[in-house]
């Protein structure tokens, strides 16, 4: 019941104050970071990877639903870098559209994202013509090398040479209309940023329920409503811009949900997380989560501060390009060289995962960090306003 009146309290303070959005996105009043969503997007790279590995692996039956439901961490990566966004990068748009400050914005995203990936996608296209060609087939990787390069493969272009970086290219997509989804997320009245969020929803579950050719594969040969990811799906960038635009609403009305409700959420989350079919739920339980957690403190704040899962937020989006090679080259390759014995898969899951972790590790702090501050040193500020470099999951 505290928690019921606290809700209808932070609603009743909150009732003729919809519009404060671009105020507490302005310079100057939004956290450098918010340390919680920054681990958070950790356990939900952490997340992605057993995912991956239950392809490889079957996973004991007791946590193999919670397993299948990986997908939907992609989601919230989403919803996550929508909220970011607008906290970080809405105040450029605040006077409205200026060509100047959309490329100075679109430049400090490029900084932050494309040295990584572009170095993974080269040396993944190495491994695949090399160590993986015995048991790994990739059709067209020459035609694949500009749509990749240039972000727009999953644009129906070509298959993304780094699977897990189809996601990657569809965010381009929302960068490219972020100053629209400010302009309604964040700036015209709440009548209409909630039709937004309505038909938000109506596309997620149009792209989950909907005619096959928005998801090309059926819904009951996917892990579920929303595992769409092919690059030739509508629904792939549609689920993207979505999610994205609701993480834009959930930064402006984030007071209206008090911190203590993050743990409600996240035990509820977890359990939706181990029911098929529940993905629907999952969008709408995930946004308000994040904005609980906004205000960084309560037990689940605190769980996502532990040292070593904030630690893993900080190398995630290595972690998040970097697995998926490793997981070929250790459940595809070594087999094929003979020297998978002595290890039951289970064993090689772990070593996979430490792998991963390592390498993630170590190029997050020898190339990633130093490659993004020496691209940011080449951009010239914008006119009148500079935005923060904020560590979280939009990173």
């Amino acid at each position: 019941m505290r928690f019921v009146s606290s809700v209808f309290q932070s609603l009743k303070t909150a009732s003729g104050s919809f519009a404060v959005a671009l105020t507490a996105a302005a310079p100057g009043s939004s956290p450098a970071e918010i340390r919680s969503l920054t681990g958070l997007r950790g356990l939900a790279a952490l997340y992605v990877v057993l995912f991956h590995a239950n392809g490889f692996w079957r996973f004991p039956d007791p946590v193999r639903p919670f397993i299948n439901h990986g997908y939907m961490a992609v989601d919230l990566f989403f919803i996550l870098s929508g909220f970011v966004m607008a906290m970080t990068y809405a105040h450029m748009f605040e006077d409205g559209f200026c060509i100047k400050k959309f490329k100075h914005f679109l430049l400090l995203r490029l900084a932050r994202i494309y040295p990584l990936f572009a170095l993974m996608t080269v040396l993944t296209a190495i491994l695949i013509v090399t160590v993986l060609a015995p048991t790994y087939r990739f059709e067209d990787l020459p035609l694949a090398l500009l749509p990749n390069f240039t972000l727009t493969q999953v644009w129906g272009l070509s298959n993304s040479i780094v699977p897990p970086s189809w996601s990657i290219s569809a965010e381009w997509a929302a960068y490219l209309l972020f100053p629209p989804g400010v302009w309604l997320a964040l700036k015209v009245s709440r009548r209409w940023t909630l039709l937004g969020l309505l038909v938000s929803f109506v596309v997620l579950a149009a792209i989950a329920y909907g005619p096959h050719w928005l998801a090309e594969k059926p819904l009951g040969l996917r892990h579920g409503p929303l595992d769409i990811v092919s690059s030739y799906a509508l629904g792939t960038t549609l689920r993207c811009l979505a999610s994205f635009y609701i993480g834009l609403v959930a930064w402006r009305f984030k007071d209206l949900i008090p911190a203590r409700a993050a743990g409600v959420l996240f035990v509820l989350a977890l359990g939706l997380l181990c029911v098929k079919g529940s993905d629907m739920f999952l969008i709408g339980i995930f946004a308000v989560m994040i904005m609980a957690l906004s205000h960084d403190t309560g037990w689940v704040a605190r769980l996502m501060q532990v040292r070593w899962v904030y630690w893993l937020g900080g190398i995630s989006f290595a972690l998040y390009l970097i697995h998926d090679i490793v997981q070929k080259i250790i459940f595809k390759a070594l087999p094929a060289w003979g020297l998978s014995e002595g290890l039951p898969k289970w064993g090689w899951v772990i070593v996979s995962v430490a792998v991963s972790i390592a390498l993630s590790a170590l190029c997050h702090y020898g190339f990633e960090r130093p490659s993004r501050t020496w691209f940011r040193a080449l951009i010239k500020n914008p006119p009148q306003s500079k935005p923060r470099e904020v560590l979280t999951p939009a990173e």
